[in-house]
């Protein structure tokens, strides 16, 4: 029997606008709540299937006993919190800390009876199957597994600056920006002994590359005396390297029927995901400036307080990223190919709704948002939509 990886989608996150950055000096605080949901995975033509393929048993040459089905649902509960610094006007560094705080994966699980067995005088059962499985010293798979313990992520680096802009870039509202994202090596490998299990590093959460390089743009459109838009375009183009991985290989110590590979794997086994290349298109609109007051927020000064960011902003984006095929690498090329199958060079199709309340303009340095985002729109190709909802607080302090 196998064992099956499951990988959500965690994204990073991110406020309105491509090339935002933050004034020298300032520091941004952000704290949100994420909760996703992961339930089917696409195949090379776009079909949904259940994360775990089906388990066909044979009688030792004879018929079929039954089909052993899960179609296994995984929801998780994250914190995020990152932190920004402006160290000029044009280049800010950050830290984006991802913590796993809850994770419910229920198997669902199934059995289809097989051919008619004489000695029973009926067909296999799910009650069969499981005795015999007892037998053998595997446990029942329960049907929903909890885990409330406190994970961290892999933690995230980065920098983005400001690219120096001509004097026509600037007339038009024309703005670009390179960024670097470094992975730190903070999260966990899924658990090798667990019939079912997630692990909390970028690979594994599907979130973003090991060390990520972005080009953006944006162009700013009905811009007033102050600088606010109400409307603006944005680009991103971005390429994500992912690091061959290390895992140990399950030798059946919880699940000896269904996570026993050790033996032929090898004690330990490589992974290389294979890197993305994706680029995002983005529209933010202003529907709603707000009233502006002379505040500490604006060191007391209405002038500066009308270039605050308005009171609401609601933004859409799509994302396309291309995934390349993965590499497994153990002492069994069959076992290597039955996993690469399932992660060909693919893609995803990624929809994203940002709505952010800030209440800079009334002098509270503090922002709402909440966002959500599918790949059920467009379905992909060899990955795994999750739908992802994410609110939170962000705020954001100056030292004059």
């Amino acid at each position: 029997m196998k064992r099956a990886l499951l990988l959500l989608l965690v994204p990073t996150l991110a406020v309105a606008m491509e090339t935002q950055v933050l004034p020298q000096g300032a520091i941004s605080v952000d704290v949100g709540y994420l909760r996703t949901a992961l339930d089917k995975q696409w195949s090379g033509d776009r079909r949904a299937l259940s994360l775990i393929d089906d388990i066909p048993r044979y009688e030792p040459g004879g018929g079929l006993q039954g089909i052993l089905r899960a179609k296994p649902v995984a929801e998780f509960d994250f914190l995020l919190v990152s932190a920004l610094y402006g160290i000029t006007d044009s280049l800010s560094v950050g830290v984006n800390v991802p913590i796993l705080m809850r994770s419910t994966i229920a198997t669902n699980l199934s059995w289809e009876p097989g051919d008619y067995q004489p000695q029973l005088g009926r067909a296999y059962s799910l009650e069969d199957f499981w005795s015999w499985a007892d037998s053998m010293g595997q446990p029942r798979v329960t049907g929903r597994d909890v885990n409330t313990q406190f994970r961290v992520a892999d933690i995230v680096l980065g920098a983005k600056y400001l690219l120096p802009r001509s004097a026509w870039m600037k007339e038009n509202h024309f703005r670009w920006s390179a960024q670097l994202n470094v992975a730190l090596p903070t999260g966990s490998n899924a658990d090798p002994e667990e019939a079912v299990s997630v692990g909390t590093n970028l690979w594994e959460l599907h979130a973003a590359g090991d060390v990520e390089a972005h080009v953006s743009a944006d162009k700013h459109f009905f811009v007033d005396d102050h600088g606010i838009y109400r409307l603006n375009v944005g680009a991103d183009v971005f390429y994500a390297f992912f690091r061959p991985r290390l895992y140990t290989a399950g030798k059946g110590l919880k699940n000896p029927l269904l996570n026993n590979n050790a033996f032929f794997v090898g004690d330990t086994y490589w992974i290389d995901p294979g890197d993305w290349v994706a680029g995002t298109v983005s529209v933010d609109v202003v529907p709603f400036i707000g009233p502006t007051f002379a505040s500490i927020v604006s060191g007391g000064s209405l002038e500066k307080a009308h270039a605050l960011p308005p009171m609401l902003t609601l933004s859409a984006s799509y994302t396309y990223i291309a995934t390349m095929q993965s590499d497994w690498q153990s002492n069994s090329p069959l076992w290597d190919w039955d996993r690469e199958k399932l992660w060909k060079a693919g893609e995803k199709n990624i929809f994203k709704f940002t709505g952010t309340i800030s209440f800079f303009r009334l002098g509270v340095p503090v922002q709402l948002y909440a966002s959500y985002r599918t790949q059920d729109i467009i379905p992909g190709r060899y990955t795994r939509p999750a739908n992802v909802f994410t609110g939170g607080v962000r705020a954001v302090v100056k030292f004059w």
